[in-house]
């Protein structure tokens, strides 16, 4: 059974990195997420990572390598969860001024895979600053992540 896929794109290293597009509002978080959730359910892991790649700090390997392991992952588990057919906001949570975590669902046709995303406000903008997603649906219902 596939256990736990995490895919964690963190900001710490700043040296030689780029630094990602920024969103100005926090308003536009949301509607960033929706788009990403959106692509993935009409062009899988490669729309939806294509969708976030301006927004992370992270090198042009580490992201394709991050692009490549979700997606040997998705054919792993495909003819077990069927096939994507949509997703659904689950809910926000925002940490004093500078951090926002947005819940989702991707909906497959036989399970829910839990997609959380990681915003951070930097002197510049936000930023999206990690993501994971999984089959871990369970760990939805704990009230503190």
């Amino acid at each position: 059974m596939f256990r736990f896929l995490v895919v964690l794109i963190f900001t710490s290293s700043f040296i030689g990195a780029a630094w990602a597009g920024t969103l100005k509002a926090e308003a536009e978080l949301r509607p960033l997420a929706d788009r990403i959730m959106g692509n993935l359910v009409n062009g899988g892991i490669p729309a939806a990572f294509t969708t976030m790649k301006p927004y992370v700090v992270l090198h042009e390997s580490e992201f394709q390598s991050s692009a490549l392991a979700s997606q040997s992952q998705r054919e792993q588990f495909g003819a077990r969860y069927g096939k994507t057919v949509g997703f659904e906001f689950i809910g926000q949570k925002k940490l004093g001024e500078s951090l926002v975590r947005l819940t989702y669902i991707e909906k497959t046709e036989k399970h829910a895979l839990p997609w959380l995303f990681y915003f951070y406000r930097t002197p510049g903008g936000w930023v999206l600053n990690s993501f994971i997603w999984n089959d871990q649906m369970p760990q939805l219902f704990v009230t503190e992540r």
